[in-house]
């Protein structure tokens, strides 16, 4: 959960720096609001998906001892 919550942070302050970015280029206000909703979507659907499959873990322990020991 931890790992989320820094993507969570980092795509927010990533968002808002290139929302700041095309204001100063002078793209209207409603293209931004439209570019950061999409963007943001994505990068929050992506993150959920990793942090569920690296919870996800399958470890195979055998009992077979060969007498090697």
């Amino acid at each position: 959960m931890r790992a989320f919550s820094i993507f969570v942070v980092s795509t927010i302050l990533a968002l808002g720096a290139l929302g700041y970015g095309a204001h100063l280029l002078g793209v209207p206000v409603q293209w931004i609001i439209i570019g950061v909703v999409l963007i943001g979507g994505i990068a929050l659907a992506s993150g959920a998906g990793l942090a569920r499959r690296r919870n996800q873990t399958n470890v195979a322990v055998s009992s077979d001892d060969k007498g090697g020991g």
